[in-house]
């Protein structure tokens, strides 16, 4: 998840307020970077963790490791602009995916930054019926679904509409065989260890 500081500095963070996971209060864009360096935002999560920053997208993308793909969501049209130079200063558009749950946010990413990848993030609450009926118009080369809406009844137009699959959250092993017969392209997950063992048991 991918917020913008009051000095519209790019960071890493999943609220909108620091209360929850860091030690910080209030609304995170209205807070300048060194402020949002000065947070702990590692000791709510575990001890081991005391003293981790938030950390700053660009310092993440420069020593991202070769052959993954980094998946970075948008919630909002003003860090469109910022992310995709941010994204090309670092040549990152082959490893980059830019995902949003709104489609006018990834048009504007398309509009500007056409060689970067769009994904599609469709609503779990949404009409599964209206996604299918404009599957063909999304600015989006991914499209993401959550594992409730993985049915074969889905998943094909999709892919005959040429998008990716990715879905998740998947965090369990019964959510994990339920979605792999239909062989999604990615898989997100908060145990990226329960999936790599699931997929690649070790003998």
């Amino acid at each position: 998840d991918i917020q913008a500081s009051a000095d519209h500095a790019l960071v890493i963070f999943h609220d909108e307020r620091l209360d929850r996971t860091t030690d910080g209060a209030g609304i995170l864009n209205e807070w300048s970077l060194e402020a949002l360096r000065r947070l702990d935002a590692g000791a709510w999560f575990d001890a081991r963790y005391q003293k981790e920053p938030i950390p700053i997208l660009a310092e993440v993308l420069s020593c991202f490791p070769d052959g993954l793909m980094a998946f970075l969501e948008l919630k909002n049209q003003e860090c469109v602009e910022p992310l995709g130079k941010l994204i090309r200063h670092h040549h990152a558009e082959e490893w980059c995916v830019v995902l949003s749950f709104s489609d006018q946010i990834l048009q504007r990413v398309s509009d500007l930054f056409p060689i970067i990848k769009r994904a599609y993030i469709h609503h779990p609450q949404a009409d599964v019926s209206d996604l299918l009926n404009r599957i063909t118009s999304l600015p989006a080369d991914f499209i993401g679904l959550f594992p409730s809406h993985m049915v074969p009844e889905n998943v094909e137009p999709c892919r005959q509409a040429g998008l990716q699959i990715l879905t998740g959250p998947v965090n369990d092993m019964d959510t994990l065989h339920k979605i792999l017969f239909l062989s999604p392209d990615y898989i997100l997950s908060d145990r990226p260890d329960l999936i790599q063992n699931a997929l690649y048991p070790t003998p």
